[in-house]
């Protein structure tokens, strides 16, 4: 008869390569875990899926080739728990593993800023300043706001943030940073009401200053009186690029009726109709 194409590997052979998988991954995974927190890339989770695949692998080897008879017995629960050699080794690389696991020496926070309490509306624009170790700050931008490598130390600190935001109280807050460091930090902002400084000028038909003449706005919402020089100003609770009706009185006589758009940016001239 011709010799087989392939004769079957000897015990002892198959024991030597498989041990030395065994010893290969079992090393494997003892050299991720002593240098894993030297490794500034290795996030947790790359950390933990090689270090449960190193374990698989070590412990299939051991199981398959040299099918030893190493195991751990103790009490649990009233009983007996024996786990053979493979179920061992996978416990025990996994155990260490979890005692050496990457420990993070910075951290990220997210804050979240609301422009009210319902947290129905996010805030865009303005500044964030935050006293960490030292003074910091941020720009506002879809509502949200990230400091990036901080120092681990912070973790479970309490430290003053004061937004700076138009239209909003600049009121300073007291927050706890997570101990996670993942866990986002929410902010609550208190809107200052709509007001507006609007001024101008009250002139006659040949444009001339017209003194002392009664304002009246928002059908009489809001009154203020012309100066000697015909000017006025006044506070308003509007937004900018308001419209309201304006009537001007001189003595009981109405002679200026029309709407206006109000803006702090552009003064109203007020031309006084003939009498």
């Amino acid at each position: 008869m011709p010799a087989e194409a392939n004769k079957a590997v000897s015990p002892l052979s198959w024991v030597i390569i498989t041990g030395l998988g065994f010893v290969l991954f079992v090393g494997a995974a003892v050299t991720l875990m002593i240098f894993s927190n030297k490794s500034a890339n290795m996030s947790p989770q790359v950390y933990f899926f090689l270090l449960i695949f190193a374990a698989l692998i070590a412990s299939g080897f051991l199981f398959g080739a040299l099918k030893a008879h190493a195991k751990y017995s103790g009490q649990l629960h009233n009983g007996t728990l024996v786990l053979g050699g493979p179920a061992v080794i996978f416990c025990l690389i996994i155990y260490f593993g979890l005692k050496l696991s990457p420990v993070a020496d910075s951290f990220d926070i997210k804050f979240i800023v609301f422009a009210d309490e319902s947290k129905n509306e996010l805030v865009d624009g303005g500044v964030l300043k935050v006293l960490f170790n030292k003074p910091d700050s941020a720009r506002v931008e879809n509502g949200s706001v990230i400091f990036n490598d901080l120092p681990v130390n912070l973790l479970g600190k309490s430290i003053t943030v004061t937004p700076a935001v138009a239209g909003y109280y600049r009121q300073s807050q007291q927050v706890t940073i997570p101990v996670d460091g993942h866990t986002s930090i929410e902010l609550h902002l208190k809107k200052k009401p709509d007001s507006l400084k609007v001024s101008g000028l009250v002139v006659d038909i040949q444009g001339q200053p017209v003194p002392d003449v009664l304002i009246v706005l928002a059908d009489g919402q809001y009154k203020t009186n012309a100066d000697q020089l015909g000017n006025f100003s006044l506070i308003l609770p509007i937004k900018d690029g308001t419209e309201l009706p304006v009537r001007i009185y001189m003595g009981k006589k109405l002679r200026f009726n029309s709407t206006q758009i109000f803006s702090s940016k552009v003064p109203l001239t007020l031309q006084l109709n003939k009498l």
